[in-house]
């Protein structure tokens, strides 16, 4: 394959992978709903359990339960609780 042919193919792929991420995103942000309990994928807040308070287009305010703090955190990294 010449040069050309070869970032076609990467251009493509990139574009393939972008359109699942934010496919993805969507669908998580229209489960989340103010108020759910929910967990976050990042060592500095793993083990604690959030709540909702506001979801804005690309990221969601969350408050510690039973703690003290509130974070701003991308929508992609939160994780619903059952």
């Amino acid at each position: 394959m010449s040069i050309e042919e070869l970032r076609n193919l990467n251009s493509l792929v990139i574009e393939v992978i972008k359109s699942k991420t934010s496919l993805m995103a969507f669908e998580k942000k229209q489960e989340l709903r103010v108020g759910m309990n929910v967990s976050v994928n990042h060592p500095k807040l793993m083990g604690k359990k959030l709540e909702v308070i506001k979801i804005s287009r690309t990221k969601a305010s969350l408050k510690v339960l039973n703690g003290v703090g509130s974070y701003k955190v991308p929508i992609n990294m939160i994780q619903i609780n059952n």
